[in-house]
């Protein structure tokens, strides 16, 4: 979680300004209907657009084009407001003296920028400042004007004492909202400019931080029924799962010898009642509800892939927002209780069977995915929880412990950045990977085409 918290943006609600002390963020006007924001200065006008908290992920995204090794960083972000454009020599000129002229100023520091900012802060009562990383390219992936006209400064200090520029130059390749560069607070670059930006006051949604840092699962109370659900053209079905205690762990006595330390010791589980996935969720299903599909997909009824934790995420706050319900992934006990059975439980070494070859589409020597319900369901009637792709879980991974435990969600911290649980084994798996009671763990930002997930309610 440590991880995870640096990465957190936190937007402070007051910004200190040298010489001028503290603006309160009410000192904000409402914005326009359109979410703009209109502040005379002189006889000038700057322009800010309105942006709400949110949660995104920053970085070397794949959205962006196709990368080897993606960096990704989770980001949440306060309410913030951020210039429609660069700030231009006219308004430099009104704040810091000097001739003006057209077209935005360049040329300056981060230094220079900094004072700016107080200035314009104590001009007109609002606590104006550069903007984050986070904040400008969240912003700049709403707004594809932004990158390759000049380099901006931001916020962030650098462990090395410089600070960012974002968006790249006009002349400059592969001007991206994630293009960025350091240079040190005192150096003028002929190409750097800035654009201003202002807290709002308005906090990100609270769900946010209760999933992914807090752990806390959103839940529904489940009716025992089953259901389909259909967005756009695309239905998939939920299964209910009758709650009780169960032992989870390595429970079969079917090869024994490949049961790893971190499958005991065996303990008590109690669940309540809940919905899951009759499948994997499919790329079908995932175009329907996020307009696009992952990199290097090409559609159809196989489960997606090429999604981290993260991405899995987004899309369920989609989803959420498309149907009014609280989709979810489920917790690793409500996986692992879902693909020995349930109640139904025959105590199988596969979901389904105690032989792979029966019901799990795995040690195929390739990587691509196969259409659900090629073998036969398990006890409660659900599809390839052995096999065909990985799955993640809401969980990160953690020892068991001895102690029975009621509706587990995992511990609050991982041992190494923020890793999250897979499980069921996949295409290319082999077999053991694909045991109910196997665990594995990977990286929340990382993608696989093997990785996928089925949803929970």
């Amino acid at each position: 979680m440590k991880n995870l918290l640096a990465a957190v943006t936190t937007v402070l609600a007051m910004v200190s300004c040298a010489g001028g002390g503290e603006y309160p963020v009410d000192a904000l006007k409402p914005f326009e209907a359109d979410g703009k924001y209109i502040v005379p200065v002189k006889d000038l006008s700057l322009t800010l657009n309105k942006i709400d908290g949110s949660f995104f992920l920053m970085g070397e995204t794949f959205d962006l084009g196709v990368v080897r090794n993606p960096t990704i960083e989770p980001a949440f972000l306060d309410g913030y407001a951020i210039g429609t454009a660069e700030v231009s020599k006219d308004l430099w000129a009104a704040v810091m003296g000097g001739s003006g002229g057209k077209g935005p100023v360049a040329g300056v520091t981060w230094a220079d920028a900094k004072k700016f900012t107080q200035k314009l802060s104590r001009l007109t009562g609002i606590p104006f400042r550069l903007p984050t990383e986070a904040e400008w390219e969240y912003a700049a992936r709403q707004d594809s004007s932004m990158p390759g006209s000049l380099w901006e400064w931001c916020e962030n200090p650098q462990d090395d004492g410089s600070r960012p520029l974002r968006g790249g130059c006009q002349g400059e390749k592969n001007c991206k909202p994630n293009t960025r560069k350091t240079l040190e607070p005192h150096t003028k670059s002929p190409s750097a400019g800035l654009r201003i930006a202002v807290s709002t006051g308005e906090p990100a949604p609270s769900f946010w931080k209760e999933i992914l840092v807090e752990n806390k699962v959103p839940r529904e109370v489940s009716d025992g029924k089953r259901e389909t659900i259909k967005v756009a053209d695309v239905s998939f079905k939920m299964i209910p799962v009758m709650g009780g205690t169960f032992s989870m762990g390595a429970t079969s006595q079917v090869n024994l010898k490949v049961v790893k330390e971190d499958e005991l010791p065996v303990h008590e589980v109690t669940l309540d009642n809940f919905k899951i996935g009759q499948t994997e969720v499919t790329c079908e299903l995932w175009n329907a509800v996020m307009g696009t599909l992952p990199p290097l997909l090409l559609g159809g009824n196989s489960p997606v892939g090429n999604v981290s934790w993260y991405d899995v995420q987004l899309f369920i706050q989609k989803l959420n927002n498309l149907t009014g319900r609280k989709f979810r992934l489920p917790t690793e006990a409500e996986w692992e209780y879902a693909a020995k059975g349930g109640e139904k439980s025959r105590n199988y070494c596969f979901a389904g069977s105690d032989f792979s070859a029966e019901v799990a589409w795995c040690e195929m020597g390739d990587t691509k995915t196969r259409q659900p319900c090629g073998y036969p369901p398990n006890e409660l009637g659900l599809y390839d929880m052995s096999g065909n792709a990985w799955e993640w879980v809401q969980d990160r991974p953690g020892p068991y412990a001895e102690e029975a435990q009621t509706n587990p969600t995992g511990p609050l911290e991982a041992a190494a950045g923020d890793v999250r649980v897979i499980r069921g084994g996949s295409i290319n798996a082999k077999w053991p990977a694909c045991r109910v009671s196997n665990r594995n763990e990977n990286y929340a930002s990382k993608v696989k085409s093997t990785i996928g997930f089925r949803l929970a309610l």
